[in-house]
């Protein structure tokens, strides 16, 4: 004989279709999303330094090229304000692209960058990954919205933020924009150096144009 504390849960068991029981079982899945890699080839990420020392009448800014990044960007089919990045760029592969500099000054602007600055060999690695976006406005194929993120750069983890404008098709992303940080939130002092005659600011400005490919 059954006995009366299982009879309420096993008629409620009954009840339920196969249908319900199935859906009561089956994991819930997660939203679909449209994965973009980037086209290294195709994109491009330039920083901006300014020079404040005696120098400047000759360079009154720096501009340094990042050579090695790779990353990825999805996007959620069903709501397009839900886009996560990551983007991972090498320390080392950051290019002094000012004309008219010589090669022994080239060299000697690497080596500051690299040994000083970004300490290379101990933190090669520096990362974005987004955390959410906000002021979102659409036109067309158009995005505009601003991209809130964690900047890992040598030990130091910030949150950022800046406007990005994207353009989204099927099977291409193209995000282009500027973000402005400074070097002393990541606890880097601004190099300075033969007698203060060289004397790097600490904004920096950063200009991308991202192609991102399905």
């Amino acid at each position: 004989m059954i006995q009366r504390r299982y009879i309420a849960p096993l008629a409620c068991l009954l009840l339920l279709t196969p249908d319900q029981v199935s859906s009561a079982q089956r994991p819930k899945q997660s939203p679909k999303t449209r994965a973009y890699t980037i086209d290294l080839v195709q994109s491009q990420v330039t920083v901006t330094l300014t020079q404040e020392g005696f120098i400047a009448r000759r360079y009154s800014a720096h501009h340094v090229e990042v050579k090695n990044f790779t990353g990825k960007i999805e996007v959620s089919e069903k709501d397009e304000t839900q886009i996560n990045v990551e983007v991972e760029a090498e320390s080392k592969s950051l290019t002094n692209v000012d004309q008219g500099m010589t090669e022994f000054e080239r060299k000697e602007f690497h080596a500051v960058v690299n040994n000083m600055v970004l300490e290379s060999d101990k933190f090669p690695k520096i990362k974005f990954v987004s955390v959410s976006i906000s002021d979102a406005q659409k036109s067309g194929e158009t995005r505009g919205f601003t991209l809130n993120g964690d900047l890992t750069l040598r030990d130091a983890t910030k949150r950022v933020s800046f406007p990005v404008t994207v353009t989204i098709t099927k099977d291409q992303l193209r995000a282009t924009g500027e973000a402005k940080l400074k070097q002393t939130d990541f606890g880097i002092k601004p190099y300075s150096g033969k007698l203060g005659m060289i004397k790097i600011g600490d904004e920096v400005k950063i200009n991308f144009t991202i192609i991102a490919k399905r």
